[in-house]
């Protein structure tokens, strides 16, 4: 006999005579746990990061674990507070692990080899096989035989209802920042470079592709959004507007970044530095917030989108950087008001969690 529903979900124990419920875990405590253990898996690893930028790549695998602790974070919670029996077959999640883990490692070579000019060798292509495999493993999740994981990842792997939406967060970013080569240059403000590889023609499609993939892959759609967007943006949004979600969102975006930045060498020790990338990242928190609910809470909106901006930004010389910032922040404003998003959403709209009930 099935324990007796509540209002809030908890996680329990059932046994075949009683309930014994351990803690709440409403939107708040979820929220609350995944941020610790979030920064928990990505800090606790950052020494990975300093040792493969210092040329010790042996580190790599525990760098990919690394930078995917909010998708991680994710689905630890999502999994311990599960109440419900595993479903489904066994051979879906490892089918898509499989699948997953070829693909995402084709993606780590093309890369390695057409834009990083490293030569391939067996030891790595070994090396890759091994650190792909926590990006596999996220990905798989979308088809896990747990009922809350499938039903938190499974957006990331889902195209039908959201082609539109997918090719608008893909041509987004780029046509933000083709934008501000004209603008720039009416203002008098010194123009943005087209691109910053030697290719032209399909050379060039086939390089912003690679680079595209790879930003989606490692690991914008598949260690950053599936947690801070798929997890922590619809708990949030069950107590407060997208705005003021995604502001609080952005508060833990950034700092979440902090080892990565400094271990590539970046000005971290400086005020110009956090202001800067401070301001890009809240307005990217806005707008991917956007997008994300009007997807209906598609991981995978999220993530092109986060991944076109990152290729755009690499791929492009934005010698204009606050050229770029400026009109970013006009379109965030636009967005905001056309979108209305300091209301709250309803309860029922699929970008907000919702409490479910214990079975």
């Amino acid at each position: 006999m099935p324990p007796p529903r509540t209002a809030s979900p908890c996680l329990a124990f059932v046994s075949r005579s009683r309930t014994v419920v351990f803690f709440n875990t409403g939107p708040f405590f979820l929220g609350c746990a995944f941020f610790v253990i979030a920064f928990a898996i990505t800090w606790g690893l950052s020494f990975s990061y300093f040792a493969v930028y210092q040329g010790a790549y042996l580190f790599l695998p525990l760098g990919f674990v690394a930078t995917c602790g909010p998708a991680l974070a994710g689905i630890i919670i999502s999994a311990v507070c599960n109440t419900q029996p595993r479903q489904r077959s066994i051979k879906a999640p490892w089918i898509a692990f499989l699948v997953a883990w070829v693909v995402s490692a084709l993606v780590w070579l093309a890369h390695a080899a057409c834009i990083d000019g490293m030569p391939l060798s067996p030891a790595l292509v070994g090396l890759t096989l091994v650190s792909v495999t926590p990006v596999a493993f996220v990905i798989s999740m979308a088809y896990s035989r747990i009922p809350a994981v499938r039903g938190y990842l499974s957006s990331l792997t889902r195209l039908r209802g959201v082609w539109g939406w997918s090719l608008l967060a893909l041509v987004f970013y780029p046509a933000m920042i083709l934008l501000s080569i004209p603008v720039s240059s009416i203002l008098g403000r010194q123009p943005m470079a087209t691109h910053r590889f030697q290719e032209t023609g399909l050379a060039l499609i086939g390089l912003v592709a690679v680079q595209f993939l790879y930003q989606f892959f490692f690991f914008n759609a598949t260690g950053e959004e599936p947690g801070w967007r798929g997890f922590a943006l619809p708990r949030l949004q069950a107590r407060a507007s997208p705005l003021i979600a995604s502001l609080i969102l952005a508060i833990f975006w950034i700092p979440w970044h902090f080892f990565l930045w400094q271990s590539q060498g970046q000005a971290v020790l400086t005020w110009d530095f956090w202001v800067s990338n401070g301001s890009l990242i809240v307005l990217s928190s806005v707008i991917t917030a956007w997008f994300y609910n009007r997807s209906n809470g598609s991981i995978l909106v999220a993530g092109i989108l986060h991944a076109a901006g990152n290729t755009s930004a690499r791929s492009l010389l934005m010698q204009d950087w606050y050229m770029y910032l400026a009109l970013k922040a006009v379109v965030a404003l636009v967005i905001i008001l056309a979108g209305r998003m300091w209301k709250k959403l309803p309860s029922e709209h699929p970008a907000v969690y919702k409490e479910l009930a214990m079975l």
